[in-house]
């Protein structure tokens, strides 16, 4: 059981959705067997990247997460390594069969994910590093299916995962501190961090209505989005906005994540 948390499986699943989101948004297009396999690859990708996030984080989990099984002791490190090694071979070799472009774009997450958790992390462009892979899952589904619509959830994704990535910073400050993260909160304080993500939920909020203005969405997307996804995203940048304490941030980083899922609904309506 503790190896299958150490996927965190969720997270792959959701990286499963996102690739057919990405092939399905403002499109006809259902399920193909390239489109499946492309999906399956991301789940795979998602995997590895949390494995080896996990095996270079042993020593901020201790203090941030401790529950972590590599901190508890639960896995044997040996072999998760070999889970890593057998999750990139997976992907790379299956990825080879979907085309130039799409390979391209898996090769390249699987390189970023491994320089991610053994330097960037530890650096001023680690949130942005993240944004834009977590934004990846949508193109390779839109390459696959040569949906240029994709690009609408790759820049929605980037600026909420961005947003998202700055409060998770502020709440393991402490943690990062300890092991030498230079990351936003640290390097310029809690209050311009929270300033920075409230305003990238405020980008997000003003690029939402664009696919509906230019015709690549329709009227269920638009209602979606303004019932849904800009009223929480409003509420939450303003209280973010003000830097509460760190639970109640927690809070407010998991309402993001029901942001992203009802994203994902309107897309695909």
């Amino acid at each position: 059981m503790e190896y299958i948390r150490i996927l965190r499986p969720l997270n792959c699943a959701i990286t499963f959705i996102s690739v057919c989101v990405g092939a399905w948004v403002g499109a006809s297009v259902f399920l193909t067997p390239a489109l499946i396999l492309a999906a399956m690859i991301g789940f795979v990708v998602c995997a590895f990247g949390n494995i080896v996030n996990d095996l270079f984080d042993i020593t901020i989990d201790r203090v941030n997460n401790p529950g972590r099984p590599l901190v508890k002791g639960t896995v044997s490190k040996p072999v998760v390594i070999a889970l890593a090694v057998y999750f990139f071979m997976l992907a790379f070799l299956f990825a080879l069969s979907l085309g130039t472009a799409p390979f391209i774009i898996v090769l390249a997450t699987l390189g970023a994910l491994f320089l991610y958790a053994w330097v960037l992390k530890k650096t001023l462009a680690a949130n942005i590093v993240v944004s834009v892979l977590t934004g990846l899952s949508f193109v390779l589904g839109g390459l696959v299916a040569k949906n240029p619509v994709c690009v609408y959830p790759f820049l929605f994704s980037f600026f909420i995962h961005l947003s998202r990535e700055i409060i998770k910073d502020v709440i393991d400050k402490q943690g990062d501190q300890q092991c030498g993260v230079r990351s936003l909160p640290i390097a310029f304080g809690d209050k311009k961090a929270c300033t920075i993500s409230a305003f990238s939920l405020l980008a997000l909020c003003i690029m939402l209505p664009i696919p509906f203005i230019t015709r690549a969405l329709g009227i269920g997307y638009l209602l979606v989005v303004a019932i849904g996804a800009i009223p929480a995203c409003i509420f939450i940048m303003t209280k973010i906005s003000r830097c509460p304490p760190r639970p109640d941030l927690v809070h407010y980083s998991r309402g993001i994540k029901i942001v992203m899922a009802i994203g994902l609904i309107a897309m695909i309506i």
